[in-house]
């Protein structure tokens, strides 16, 4: 079938907007077609040669026809459509013509650019204007943006389309002189928060340094979104002339997010560490490191006082009150967050250093938190004195000792528990800062402590050391590291292993190591195609070669469970129970079909259970569902990316990966809108109760279970 007769069908009058198609939740409660299977099918194994002509777009039973093939259109990118689609916009009718433009804005090459321009000069249509500017936001290059910028009205729709260019980092002195010409007191309140966004996200201070004026405006919005990210631009001119009023929106700022935004605006200023404003802002800081009712404002306080005042003199009355706030809620009945104690321990030694060594050993052997013992362990990559790990490889050998005769090490394991394993990766991460503080004999010693953490099987660890075994520190070692790492290879098992294995055929491409050769080259017809990939990758930085070819085993993993699947909506509502509280989330089978199906199976198996959320970043993201705990964990396979137009507002939930169609189990929630994720990262649901328990979750806590259910 040729292209032309491949797609001619759908543009009939009759055809239904884009937009409208992939809002029309709740259809799986029909049997899926023929027609849905096949477009499913060929979109999971990213093949576009499905054929399109047993569609009959006159039955409104294919309207999720409909929304299955735009989403495939998106997800395959299949740009040959863009021609198609070009030819009958001249003929269609209005309705058709929309749905051409908006669907144009998902087909990134030239073509869609060259017509959304050629459309935005001479389209008479007054409703499809506004269209040809959002669409060619988002696929426009800085070239296009003399476009939009030149265009007559629609004053509204171009900082919508100039905020979709500054989401993929695209914009030029022109959008900003544009953005000053507004009268920003007459601003509607959804647009000033694009006006926002775009000064933060293609910001720079040299090139925001003419708007002081206008982003200082914009951070007494109505919108906390829009407050928020012109406290982020703001912070950006590094101006101290606008600290004071960033410390007076401090106290008054209701939103935690914002909160959030300015103490992370604060960090960036350089500022007289002996001046009163170091005072002020030192002053302002402690009280919302201490009593803000929100952790994640307290944690982000205590992480800019550590790189605000790192270099602040010892004996000041600056350094003396951050001694005091620390000592106080790192006493042992203080009942605060974890979290917040962990970050409080890091600003200390980050402040006072080798000074408090003998301290911070003591607080080490006192506590029963594993969570606060590794974060004192990780305090000591502040210290000066890079000889100072032999004293704390000699306090964890202690306390790993007095942990394992309470808690025996049954299965002969090299780190025995997650407790253990967060000491060890601390103890690590500090080598990995104090090795250039060493001489050569002891430099030798922390080599071979990596070499031999790397074996660990703890994917966290293994990274962090491997890393390491690549810096140039150790360039002369790195023939004997390989041969070490061939003697590990052979005793890790497949599956359970295998993020360790793939991160040991990394550090050997890497290092170009020529006797894993032989290794590679049998892992080509290796059943698993991660590993096949990567060993070809690995082949090509040693011999120049691309062995790509040669790769055996299929690179899609599928799960056409139709009956399933087809039942989705009687599990459309997730109730994820943690130790704060329950979050119930509704998922969209409709929309990331095979990602709902992935989350379901492994929730009902009870795979989330007793997990935790590993990660989280204030005013960004919470995320779990990785088994392991560290990050690098997930179900033994990858399923595939389903990008959609839905936008990464507050609490929506998103798949986590590594890059396109590496998706697992892992999974993120949002705190506020993140239009960068958009496109790039699976949105499969969102949170429609419980926005204060995903506020308060932190790292470490735990997902009790998960279940599912038809309604709310």
């Amino acid at each position: 079938m040729t292209e032309k007769s491949k797609f001619s069908h759908i543009l009939k009058p009759g055809f239904l907007l884009l937009f409208f198609l992939l809002h029309s939740f709740g259809v799986f409660t029909q049997p899926l077609s023929k027609f849905d299977r096949e477009v499913l099918e060929y979109t999971d194994t990213r093949n576009s040669g499905f054929d399109f002509d047993f569609l009959n777009i006159n039955q409104t039973s294919s309207r999720k026809s409909f929304s299955n093939y735009f989403l495939s259109a998106i997800n395959l990118n299949d740009t040959s459509l863009a021609e198609e689609l070009i030819k009958h916009y001249k003929k269609s009718r209005i309705d058709n013509k929309a749905s051409i433009i908006q669907l144009l804005g998902y087909l990134n090459c030239n073509k869609s650019r060259v017509f959304l321009v050629s459309q935005l000069k001479k389209e008479k249509e007054k409703k499809l204007v506004p269209l040809l500017l959002i669409s060619l936001g988002k696929i426009g290059t800085s070239d296009n943006l003399k476009n939009v910028l030149s265009s007559d009205a629609y004053f509204v729709e171009k900082i919508i389309s100039l905020f979709h260019f500054a989401s993929r980092k695209i914009t030029s002195d022109k959008v900003y002189d544009y953005i000053k010409k507004i009268n920003l007191y007459s601003l509607r309140a959804e647009i000033d928060y694009e006006i926002s966004y775009i000064f933060y996200r293609t910001g720079n201070k040299e090139s925001l340094a003419l708007y002081k004026n206008d982003i200082v405006f914009l951070t007494s919005s109505g919108s906390p979104f829009a407050r928020m990210w012109a406290f982020s631009a703001l912070g950006k001119l590094q101006d101290i002339s606008v600290i004071e009023s960033m410390l007076t929106a401090l106290e008054k700022e209701k939103d935690w997010r914002v909160r959030v935004n300015i103490c992370n605006a604060i960090v960036s200023q350089q500022i007289d560490l002996n001046s009163d404003l170091a005072d002020k802002i030192s002053a302002s800081l402690l009280k919302h490191a201490k009593e803000d009712p929100s952790a994640h404002v307290s944690i982000t306080a205590w992480q800019t006082i550590g790189n605000l005042f790192a270099g602040v003199n010892p004996q000041s009355g600056i350094a003396e009150n951050i001694r005091s706030d620390a000592r106080y809620l790192l006493a042992e009945d203080n009942p605060l967050e974890t979290q917040i104690k962990t970050e409080a321990v890091k600003t200390y030694a980050r402040v006072f250093k080798d000074e408090i060594k003998d301290e911070l050993l003591t607080l080490f052997s006192q506590t029963e938190n594993y969570d606060l013992k590794a974060a004192i362990v990780y305090s000591f990559s502040f210290m000066n004195n890079g000889a100072v790990y032999k004293e704390l490889r000699d306090f964890i050998s202690a306390d790993v000792q007095r942990y394992n005769t309470k808690n025996p090490n049954k299965d002969g394991s090299m780190i025995g528990s997650p407790e253990l394993a967060k000491i060890y990766l601390a103890f690590v991460q500090s080598l990995s800062a104090l090795d250039d503080r060493m001489d050569e004999e002891n430099r030798n010693i922390v080599r071979l402590i990596f070499s031999e953490f790397a074996n660990s099987r703890n994917p966290a660890i293994t990274d962090e050391c491997l890393s390491n075994l690549q810096d140039s520190l150790y360039t002369n070692y790195r023939s004997e590291t390989c041969r070490v790492m061939m003697f590990d290879y052979e005793g890790f098992a497949f599956p359970q292993d295998k993020d360790v294995i793939l991160m040991y055929i990394q550090a050997w491409g890497d290092m170009k190591y020529e006797g894993a050769k032989q290794l590679f080259i049998e892992n080509l017809s290796n059943s698993d195609y991660d590993i096949a990939k990567l060993s070809a990758d690995a082949l090509k930085k040693i011999t120049g070669t691309d062995y790509e070819s040669q790769i055996t085993p299929p690179r899609y993993r599928t799960d056409f469970d139709w009956e399933f699947i087809e039942k989705l909506n009687e599990k459309k509502f997730a109730s994820i129970s943690t130790n704060k509280g329950t979050v119930k989330i509704e998922l969209f089978p409709d929309i990331a079909t095979f990602t709902v199906q992935n989350f379901v199976k492994l929730g009902e198996k009870g795979y989330y259970d007793n997990t935790l959320f590993h990660r989280v970043v204030p005013n960004f993201v919470i995320q779990g569902g990785d088994p392991t705990g560290t990050g690098y964990g997930g179900p033994g396979y990858s399923i595939r990316s389903e990008f959609s137009p839905l936008k990464y507002d507050s609490y929506t939930v998103g798949m986590a990966s590594s890059g396109t169609d590496t998706e697992g189990s892992q999974f993120f929630i949002t705190h506020s809108p993140q239009p960068h994720l958009e496109g790039r990262y699976t949105l499969f649901g969102k949170v429609i109760d419980g926005f204060d328990v995903v506020d308060k979750i932190q790292i470490g806590d735990k997902i009790e279970s998960v279940s599912f259910s038809a309604g709310k």
